[in-house]
């Protein structure tokens, strides 16, 4: 049963990331369609506009957790992703910044696509495949990350964004009605228990607060890079009329291979411990992304690109698997809940603060600040090695 759940939901997950990803990283540009037309101000807006869904997520997503244990994960799943698809069309009527705010609002609040299609997988999968499994939903999401900007910057030339907005909503909506139709959880974990956990015990549950503070870490340097990053990419393109079509490759062709890396690395964390990996991704993160500040050609960003995706695939799995590892089944979709929305405060403030010291210092700005906190997760990891009980938490 939980293979043909987890396949459909892998192929959901990569149609629901497609839709998102077909316009969403052209939003940098699609301000300038706005009104808002200095590069400067471009960023500032990008990043208020990038960290908007973080915050309403992080209020939401106890709740839909909460709801996930008690009436079943599919459902959460589900109503995420036709709400993606509502979301989306409403973006593309909107007419000013502002409007465009209300709707990322929205999206923060009735999305999370990755997150109820991780707790549906973790609920369903065996314990010594979650590695693997749970690699392969992160891949999900990179191939998803790599078709979308690269159909959609090719759209968003052709046609404009607010039609590729409309294609990416559908996109999702078919997502929607795969895992509608050809999922299924085992209901024996959704059954009522005596002795209920609550969000006060998962506070207490051992590991749970470190599994939390690098998923936050890594949340928040990666997206501080989101404002600027496509703002750089034009400020060193030679063909602006071919701009949608060039950042939708870069970030596309980089997106697959940090799925293929993703896979890969789900393999290798299931053998050699999850901190280890964690702690060696995130030290070449650091210092790809470093490389980042001093770049001056599109070949030399992409290579970097690539670089950087490929050091952080094996992040995000493995701190999933740490939570799989720890949370009982039962309160699975609380603790998943709890962990997103208190990591999500990362995904909320990093595009904020890139946005705000791309405008302030410079575009490049954010990109040694992206190496800085990397660096601060390993080691962060690395001082508290001796504290704690490896069997626990590695193989």
């Amino acid at each position: 049963m939980w293979k043909k759940t987890f396949i459909s939901a892998f192929i959901a997950q990569i149609l629901s990331i497609s839709g998102f990803s077909f316009a969403l990283p052209f939003l940098p540009y699609f301000i300038s369609e706005l009104g808002i037309k200095d590069i400067s101000s471009q960023t500032y807006w990008a990043g208020i506009i990038l960290s908007s869904s973080g915050f309403t997520f992080i209020i939401f997503s106890p709740f839909w957790g909460h709801l996930a244990d008690k009436y079943g994960r599919k459902v959460m799943v589900v109503r995420s992703m036709f709400a993606g698809t509502l979301v989306l069309f409403l973006m593309s009527f909107v007419r000013t910044v502002k409007q465009l705010l209300i709707c990322r609002l929205l999206q923060g609040a009735l999305t999370g696509t990755i997150i109820a299609s991780i707790t549906l997988v973790a609920s369903v999968v065996p314990i010594e495949k979650s590695g693997f499994t749970l690699g392969m939903m992160q891949a999900a999401v990179s191939i998803g990350n790599s078709l979308g900007p690269l159909f959609g910057g090719f759209f968003a030339d052709k046609f404009g964004y607010r039609v590729t907005f409309r294609i990416g909503g559908l996109i999702i909506f078919l997502g929607g009605l795969l895992v509608l139709l050809f999922t299924k959880e085992n209901k024996e974990n959704n059954k009522p228990i005596k002795n209920k956990i609550t969000f006060k015990d998962i506070f207490k549950i051992k590991g749970f607060w470190l599994a939390t503070i690098i998923m936050f870490g890594v949340r928040l340097s990666n997206t501080i890079l989101n404002p600027s990053f496509p703002l750089v990419i034009k400020e060193i393109i030679t063909s602006p009329q071919k701009l949608n079509t060039i950042t939708g490759t870069i970030i596309g062709v980089a997106a697959v291979i940090e799925g293929i890396t993703a896979v890969f690395l789900g393999l290798v964390a299931d053998k050699i411990g999850y901190l280890r990996l964690i702690i060696n991704c995130s030290i070449f993160a650091s210092i790809t992304t470093f490389g980042h500040f001093f770049v001056n050609s599109i070949s030399q960003l992409f290579i970097l690109r690539i670089l950087f995706v490929g050091s952080i695939a094996g992040i995000v799995p493995s701190v999933n698997s740490l939570i799989k590892k720890i949370i009982k089944e039962e309160a699975m979709g609380k603790a998943y809940g709890l962990f997103n929305s208190i990591s999500m405060f990362g995904l909320a403030f990093g595009p904020l603060i890139g946005g705000y010291t791309g405008k302030i210092i410079d575009i490049r700005a954010p990109f040694l600040i992206t190496s800085i906190f990397h660096a601060f997760v390993a080691l962060l990891i690395i001082s508290q090695l001796s504290k704690i009980k490896r069997s626990y938490y590695d193989n």
